[in-house]
């Protein structure tokens, strides 16, 4: 999984999720539509957290059902977390925290 590290005008600039915790010098770019355009250096001193992917795909889908659906926080949290495992969603934040962030989106 990786986090924005920076943009500029032409790509953004991606870096390894635990980049500090464990120095890990793996990159990826894209261009400002997120399409891949390579990747840099490895994930050699760290194993993947295999629930990563999902929690940040729910994170995901919130974020875009918040900006499209203009209803109340407590129906976008419900249909968001229809299907969502439950080892992912007790890796979520709060719901006060989920809704300050949804709040925030708008």
């Amino acid at each position: 999984s990786y986090i924005i590290d920076r943009r500029n005008d032409e790509k953004i600039f991606w870096k390894c999720e635990h980049a500090r915790k464990y120095a890990c010098h793996g990159r990826l770019h894209t261009d400002l539509s997120n399409v891949f355009i390579k990747t840099v250096g490895d994930h050699e001193n760290h194993t993947e957290n295999p629930r990563s992917g999902p929690v940040r795909q729910c994170y995901e889908r919130l974020q875009g059902e918040s900006q499209q659906n203009q209803t109340n926080l407590h129906n976008i949290l419900t249909q968001t977390n229809i299907g969502v495992p439950d080892e992912v969603r007790i890796q979520l934040p709060s719901n006060e925290n989920l809704n300050r962030n949804i709040r925030r989106w708008r």
